[in-house]
């Protein structure tokens, strides 16, 4: 639990599952092999590097048989340097054992959780039941390290006592597996994340004491931690997020999931993760868990409409707060659209009358009067030159007028226009159109590379640059540089607003024209100004 907690704490997807494991306890006579703790061979395998000549020959001999000393060389074997650095060396044993096994378990397979090595006088009551090739060959065998609770007898010079101690088990090769003479209960928690996967085991088994005449039990208590790689991690999450009526995609660790799935969330779409949810009797291809807890799920939006929704809704909430200041409020918006989750998405900034309109509560809401206190919106068709220009959605629309209302009527040398997304065919008929009402300018576009490869086919005089997503390109801007003077205005809507119907074209939405000073302006578009005058486009 402890591991879960500190990933919480991280922010990091992490997972807590539990349910109840069945085990089951069987002699098995057979060869085993651990690793021990050998400080005594560490000391001559250091006496050895050191001084090999003075070393006595059996010394050598012994270090040579167990291929921890190579002779024609004068140098330890890989073998040899593992026992050094580790200080543990494998020793294989054969007798008679009682060992707990997880048995067939969906998650954990058959593997030894408690070995406890025979040591009564008496003949064992046991019925066989596996032999030979049969056993060497069964589930029961054990070829790959693993962790297990070993309980051994040690005399302390007056009795005999039980000692238990974790050990790592190297290979179990059964010759004789008995029937089994009892069965338990433990139970697992599993805490996963994308990059650890770590059971603890905890109950209660019964030990055999072989101190009196005939077999008796003790009981004790099993409290084991296994630590291996998260390789169901993947497998995991899809079942969780079918639960959640979401999908996981492996290629961001990110669960898409629709809006109306996640309103019991509160800060959901703000942090794009559901920080808390508890989940009862998970199926699974491990198994059934009785409960399962999940802290900190990455979320995104499944498509383009839906991630628009999002967008709503964040706005909803982040203006419902409390009267925004238009900068702060900017760049809050700016960050937002730039998380990772939405990457595949093609968000534009909102403001204005597009930002009201996606207010949805209506203009009764608190958040539709936060935005619209804060608003600098003059009243529609503003004539008066270097005023906040607003269009009225479905009034008729002339690009030479609208042009000739932002430039003051001055003649164009040169037009920059930025806007993360022109890549649709109505997008790029739009830029044309705008282009033609200043065909003798050279124009700059500046936009994102389509992820859907539709790059807008450029008006003659025009020459694009890729922009890369950052906080200060959310918005659109017109730009347009004259002899002696440069007008820039930010514009709350794309390219889209301007609508060619039979009768001629109109305004779509209602978008608004804010007039900005050069360096009012993003780095960026302030750096591209200059390169334009220059002649330094390419």
């Amino acid at each position: 639990m402890s591991n879960i907690k500190n990933q919480a704490n991280k922010n990091v997807l992490a997972l807590q599952l539990t349910r109840n494991i069945k085990i089951q306890r069987f002699p098995i006579i057979a060869k085993v092999t651990f690793k021990r703790e050998r400080p005594d061979l560490v000391s001559l395998l250091k006496s050895m590097e050191n001084n090999a000549v003075s070393m006595p020959a059996r010394l050598k001999a012994y270090l040579k048989n167990e291929k921890l000393w190579d002779a024609e060389t004068s140098s330890l074997t890989d073998k040899g340097q593992a026992v050094k650095s580790s200080g543990l060396y494998s020793a294989t044993e054969r007798g008679l054992y009682h060992i707990w096994y997880i048995n067939n378990d969906p998650l954990l397979g058959t593997r030894p959780i408690l070995i406890q090595r025979d040591t009564a006088f008496f003949e064992p009551n046991t019925k066989g039941w596996l032999k030979g090739v049969d056993a060497a060959r069964s589930d029961y065998r054990v070829d790959v390290e693993r962790q297990v609770v070993m309980v051994e007898e040690i005399y302390d010079g007056r009795k005999n006592s039980q000692n238990k101690k974790t050990l790592s088990l190297v290979s179990i090769i059964p010759e004789v597996i008995c029937s089994s003479e009892k069965s338990a209960t433990l139970e697992l928690n599993w805490s996963l994340g994308q990059s650890s996967s770590i059971f603890v085991l905890k109950g209660q088994l019964d030990l055999l004491d072989f101190s009196q005449k005939k077999t008796s039990h003790r009981p004790v208590t099993i409290d084991m931690s296994i630590e291996e790689c998260a390789d169901k991690f993947h497998l995991i999450m899809d079942n969780i997020t079918e639960r959640l009526e979401g999908r996981w995609d492996n290629a961001d660790s990110r669960m898409a999931i629709d809006l109306e799935h996640i309103q019991q969330y509160p800060s959901a779409t703000e942090n794009f993760r559901i920080g808390r949810h508890n989940l009862k009797y998970l199926q699974t291809n491990c198994g059934e868990f009785d409960s399962v807890e999940t802290r900190h799920i990455p979320i995104k939006p499944t498509e383009q409409l839906d991630a628009e929704q999002w967008h709503n809704q964040w706005l909803e909430n982040f203006y419902n707060k409390s009267y925004q200041i238009s900068k702060a409020a900017r760049q809050q918006q700016a960050q937002w659209i730039d998380n990772p989750a939405l990457n595949k998405f093609e968000l534009p900034l909102k403001s204005g009358a597009n930002l009201f309109d996606s207010l949805n509560s209506g203009h009764h809401s608190k958040a539709f009067w936060h935005a619209a206190a804060m608003s600098d919106l003059t009243p529609s068709k503003s004539k008066k030159l270097r005023l906040p220009i607003s269009l009225v959605n479905g009034d008729s629309l002339s690009l030479e007028q609208l042009i000739c209302q932002l430039t003051g009527g001055e003649l164009v040398e040169k037009v920059i226009y930025s806007d993360r997304y022109v890549h649709t065919p109505r997008q790029r008929r739009n830029l044309a159109a705008v282009a033609t009402c200043v065909s003798d300018a050279e124009g700059l576009l500046l936009t994102l590379e389509s992820q859907r490869g539709n790059e807008a086919i450029l008006p003659d005089n025009w020459v694009r640059v890729a922009l890369q997503k950052q906080n200060d390109n959310h918005g659109r801007y017109w730009i347009f540089i004259g002899s002696t003077y440069t007008y820039c205005w930010e514009c709350s809507s794309g390219l889209d607003f301007i609508r060619d119907m039979e009768a001629g074209l109109v305004v779509d939405g209602t978008p608004g024209f804010t007039p900005k000073e050069e360096d009012e302006l993003p780095r960026y578009l302030q750096d591209s100004i200059q390169a334009v005058k220059l002649m330094e486009v390419v």
